[in-house]
């Protein structure tokens, strides 16, 4: 199952708060909704026969996501400063997938009756929790002019994830008799860049791009969900990329001597 092309607006907001020592915690929390993409699902032979390849037409899905990192300007200045910081990413995303049309040369699904997009025919809902490990650097460009980098590497990257086919739940055999519970562990990393204009002391704007990347090793586990029949966890294979470009706006406030050096 290949989820892709999906054009996601979000809107989120962040904080900073350094102290002088050196100490600094910092995060964001964000959602939004995705306003187009496609599912392609595939099924292949001996499993099923001929090969089956659908389309699907996603709508109704959105992303909530979070982080929080603390961490240590190792590296100080009067225009940089570097640090090391560790921490936690939170990423939910649904997607539901509406119509469905062959596009292979399997004419039982979806293929001599074709569904409409009026019906909804999948819902996948992941769940990833992950540590995050990594580098902030800040850097004066000119006096006004800033450039921000973060990097995180994921060492964990857990995945709790559900599949539901909607035109399959029932009590007839062979049907599922609710959404098929999903899992997997695994790693990723987490990539941003900002260049921001210092309007005044205390306002700046800015713009910048992030990329991420999740991936997990794991099972669905059809044991017990498929009506008649003994069933086994069946391996899956997870991988998750998300990139884009925002902007945003930023207000500063302090410094406040909450710390003293005397």
């Amino acid at each position: 199952m290949t989820y892709d092309n999906l054009s996601i607006f979000s809107l989120e907001g962040y904080a900073r708060l350094d102290v002088n020592t050196g100490w600094f915690i910092k995060g964001l929390i964000g959602g939004g909704g995705f306003r187009q993409g496609s599912l392609k699902d595939e099924d292949f032979p001996p499993g099923i026969t001929p090969y089956s390849a659908t389309l699907s037409t996603l709508d109704d899905s959105f992303p909530l996501y979070a982080s929080v990192d603390v961490g240590y300007n190792i590296f100080r200045g009067p225009d940089f400063r570097i640090g090391a910081f560790v921490g936690y990413n939170y990423l939910h995303e649904a997607v539901s997938a509406d119509g469905c049309g062959q596009i292979a040369t399997n004419p039982l699904i979806c293929g001599t009756l074709p569904i409409p997009e009026t019906f909804k025919v999948i819902t996948q809902e992941n769940t990833w929790n992950s540590l995050r490990v990594g580098f902030n650097g800040e850097v004066d460009v000119t006096n006004r002019l800033r450039l921000s980098v973060d990097a995180a590497w994921l060492p964990v990257a857990l995945l709790d994830g559900a599949d539901t086919h909607w035109l399959r739940i029932s009590t007839f055999p062979g049907d599922f008799n609710g959404p098929v519970p999903e899992d997997g562990t695994g790693w990723g990393y987490q990539l941003e860049g900002v260049l921001s204009y210092q309007v005044t002391d205390q306002l700046n704007v800015g713009i910048g791009g992030r990329y991420w990347h999740m991936q997990a090793n794991g099972h669905a586990h059809f044991e017990g969900h498929v009506n008649g029949f003994q069933t086994f966890p069946q391996p899956v294979d997870w991988k998750s990329d998300s990139y884009g470009v925002f902007i945003q706006t930023g207000l500063r406030f302090g410094p406040y001597p909450v710390i003293s050096r005397n």
